[in-house]
């Protein structure tokens, strides 16, 4: 399926869109943005986000905060985005989007958006690969396979410990580094020498560590490896434990 559109700024409508809407931000999205403003994920959050609760799972959600009267987004400006080479991920695809069976859909009516009355022509492949969002699946495939996954959506999470997990490895980078360095994260799983090393300063392989202590968590036990001797650790406590006094 093909569609017309073209953004540009001699158009009416041109950043309307930007206005009391909500954008949810996926974590490439929050790690992208908090290193074009050159702060933390913490600072980040807190200035710029809600956290919210997935109404189908109970896993927490960002939503970007839309600031003034008029409730625009923050990094709008009469010549445009900000931060247009780190947009979030919603931005990117607007005014279309693809339902859960792979259909394209429109958010946008021509009414609203005079964009899509433009001549130039795209189908949905060429408008993703034009807008950056090729990087997207690879850096949060993980993560999707988790949101996605029918056990998640059949229990919903009301544990707050395991809330605050979620959200510290899902979105804020900055302090789950702190986490796995600081704990005995790597003491307990077998990670490659060469992944923790890497962890120390890219954002991006950090999130996908996060994502698999996610996943190893939530859904499949194998997504990450314990180290042999605290798996003995563990036989041997509970062996302990089964011949203690009752």
């Amino acid at each position: 399926m093909q569609f017309n559109f073209a953004c540009q700024k001699g158009l009416p409508c041109f950043t309307r869109c930007c206005q009391d809407v909500n954008i949810f931000l996926s974590p490439y999205d929050v790690v992208r943005i908090k290193n074009r403003l050159g702060i933390s994920s913490e600072e980040f959050l807190d200035a710029y986000t809600t956290v919210l609760v997935h109404r189908d799972s109970g896993v927490p959600v960002v939503r970007l905060n839309m600031v003034g009267e008029d409730r625009k987004c923050p990094f709008i400006t009469s010549e445009g985005c900000s931060i247009y080479t780190d947009r979030p991920w919603a931005c990117r695809m607007a005014p279309v989007d693809v339902d859960d069976a792979g259909n394209l859909k429109f958010i946008l009516d021509r009414t609203e958006c005079l964009g899509l009355n433009e001549p130039t022509s795209w189908t949905l492949e060429e408008w993703m690969a034009d807008q950056g969002l090729d990087a997207y699946p690879e850096v949060e495939a993980a993560f999707n396979e988790i949101m996605s996954s029918a056990p998640l959506k059949e229990k919903y999470v009301l544990n707050p410990e395991l809330t605050g997990m979620f959200l510290m490895a899902a979105y804020d980078v900055d302090r789950f580094r702190r986490f796995v360095f600081e704990s005995g994260f790597f003491k307990v799983f077998d990670v490659p020498a060469a992944t923790v090393e890497a962890v120390r300063t890219d954002d991006v392989e950090l999130l996908k560590l996060g994502f698999r202590w996610l996943k190893f968590g939530l859904l499949d036990r194998n997504a990450l490896k314990i180290r042999e001797e605290e798996v003995e650790a563990r036989k041997a406590e509970a062996v302990k434990g089964s011949k203690a006094p009752r």
